[in-house]
C-alpha cells in the first residue's frame, strides 16, 4: 500500500484497474485508493506483469507498506504465483497436514525462542486465538513471528492460555457498573427495529481525529463582524447582465486574499517543532467543499495575485473535480488560510474549527436584509456575518481585528478587487 499523502498511515482499496496477467507500464493506474484526504489513483512505477492481487476490492484499513499486489518481470512467471498466499500460508498448510499426528494439547516446539517481534496479522491472530507468543516458534527473519507461525501452532494443537480469574467485586463497587448496564439496556432499540448501517469513510475518520486534536490542543480565538454586501450584489447584477456569473463566495475568496496580503501577520502558520508562528510562503486559500466521502479543501494558490475572473474559474473547476474525487494531492494539501461557507444553507452565523498547521479559518454566513438609518431616514441594506476561528498562539486580538477590518473594506468595494 503506497503512501499517497504525507499524513497517510493506512488506506482503503476502492477498486482495482488491473487483473492478473495484465502487462503494466509506468504511469498506468493500478487501483483507486481512499486515503486520509481523498480517493486517489495509484499509478504504477515499474514495467512488468500483474502476478497476484493480494487484497480484494473494498478492503479497508490497509497499513502503508503492506503488500497488496505482486508484479513480475516476465509473463511466464505469472503462473508460478497462482496459488501464492501471503503471510506464511504454505507453512500453515503443511502444519495442518501434520496436525493429526500431533497430540492434543501439546505445545509447539521451540517455546524458548519467544520473540516480541511480529507482523500486524500475526499479532491480531494471536489476540483472537489467545495463544501465548512464547508458545509459537518463529520462522521469520531475525526471529519474527509470522501469521503462518501462529496458524501452524493452532494446527499443532497449542491451547489458548486460560483466562485469569477476575477478583470478585465488592457489592458497593459492583453497584455502579450494574446501574450503567441497566441504563444502557433502556437505550437499546427493540429487536427487529429497522436501521441503516452507513460505513465511515477513511476521510471522515481522519477528519474526526484531526478536529478533535485541534479542539484539544489549539487555543481558539473567536471574533465576528458584519460586512456590507450591497456592493457585491451590484457587481454580480452588472456581470450577470453581461453573461458572467460570480458568486458571493468568489468575492469572499478575493477579499480574504487581499486582506491577508495587507496584514501579513495573519498569513502565518504554527510550527509545532519550533513552537513558534512562521510566515506562510504565499497566500494560499483553502475552500471547504462537501463531498459524498467527507469534506475536502481545494486550494487557490497565490490568490492575492489573481484577478476575480481567474478566481471564479479556478474555484468552479477545483470544486467540480473535488466532488468527483479527481483532485491531485498537490491541489488540496497545504494552504495558509481556510474558508467555510454555509450561507447557502440558510445559516446566519457559525464557528468553524482550525485545521492545523493553518492558524485561521473564516466561517461565512448567509446574506440578510437589515434596517439602518441613512441621511436621517430608515433604509435597508444587505449584510452577512463572518466569524474568525484563529489559533491564539498566532493571532492576537489586534491581528485578528486588523484582518477583519481589511476584509470588510475590500468586500464592501468589490469593483476595486475585480482586476
Amino acid at each position: 500500500m503506497p503512501a499517497l499523502s504525507p499524513t497517510m498511515s493506512q488506506g482503503n482499496l476502492v477498486a482495482w484497474h488491473v487483473k492478473v496477467g495484465q502487462e503494466v507500464a509506468p504511469g498506468d493506474v493500478l487501483a483507486d485508493v481512499e486515503t486520509d484526504k481523498a480517493t486517489l489513483s495509484w499509478e504504477n512505477q515499474d514495467e512488468g506483469f500483474v502476478a497476484k492481487l493480494l487484497v480484494p476490492e473494498g478492503a479497508k484499513d490497509i497499513a502503508v507498506g503492506a503488500p497488496v499486489a505482486l508484479l513480475v518481470e516476465e509473463a511466464e512467471q505469472v503462473v508460478a504465483f497462482k496459488d501464492y498466499a501471503p503471510g506464511g500460508a504454505p507453512a500453515a498448510a503443511a502444519a495442518e497436514q501434520q496436525a493429526p499426528a500431533a497430540a492434543a494439547g501439546t505445545a509447539a516446539p521451540g517455546g524458548a525462542h519467544h520473540s516480541d517481534r511480529m507482523g500486524p496479522a500475526a499479532r491480531t491472530l494471536l489476540a483472537e486465538s489467545g495463544i501465548p507468543a512464547d508458545l509459537v516458534t518463529p520462522t521469520g527473519p531475525h526471529g519474527i513471528i509470522t501469521k503462518g507461525d501462529v496458524l501452524a501452532a493452532m494446527a499443532a494443537g497449542v491451547k489458548a492460555a486460560p483466562p485469569a480469574a477476575a477478583p470478585r467485586p465488592a457489592p458497593a463497587a459492583a453497584a455502579a457498573p450494574a446501574a450503567r448496564q441497566a441504563a444502557a439496556a433502556q437505550n437499546v432499540p427493540p429487536a427487529g427495529a429497522a436501521y441503516t448501517d452507513v460505513p465511515n469513510s477513511q476521510i471522515r475518520k481522519v477528519i474526526a481525529q484531526r478536529l478533535l486534536e485541534s479542539k484539544q490542543t489549539i487555543p481558539h480565538l473567536y471574533l465576528s463582524a458584519d460586512v456590507d454586501l450591497d456592493g457585491v450584489a451590484a457587481l454580480r447584477d452588472s456581470l450577470k447582465a453581461q453573461g458572467a456569473k460570480v458568486s458571493v463566495n468568489d468575492c469572499v475568496v478575493r477579499a480574504v486574499a487581499l486582506a491577508l496580503a495587507e496584514v501579513p501577520a495573519a498569513n502565518s502558520l504554527w510550527d509545532a517543532a519550533q513552537e513558534a508562528a512562521v510566515p506562510a510562503g504565499s497566500v494560499d486559500i483553502a475552500i471547504a467543499v462537501a463531498t459524498d466521502t467527507g469534506l475536502i479543501t481545494p486550494i487557490i494558490r497565490a490568490a492575492d495575485t489573481k484577478p476575480l475572473p481567474q478566481i471564479v474559474a479556478e474555484v468552479r473547476e477545483l470544486a467540480g473535480r473535488a466532488r468527483a474525487n479527481k483532485l491531485r494531492p498537490e491541489e488540496f494539501q497545504g494552504g495558509s488560510f481556510s474558508i467555510s461557507n454555509l450561507g447557502m444553507f440558510g445559516i446566519d452565523k457559525f464557528c468553524a474549527i482550525v485545521n492545523p498547521p493553518q492558524a485561521c479559518i473564516m466561517a461565512v454566513g448567509g446574506a440578510r436584509k437589515v434596517a439602518v438609518m441613512k441621511d436621517g431616514l430608515p433604509a435597508s441594506k444587505t449584510q452577512m456575518t463572518v466569524t474568525l476561528s484563529a489559533d491564539n498562539r498566532v493571532y492576537d486580538g489586534e491581528v485578528a481585528a486588523a484582518f477583519l477590518a481589511a476584509f470588510s473594506r475590500h468586500i464592501s468595494n468589490p469593483y476595486r478587487m475585480y482586476g
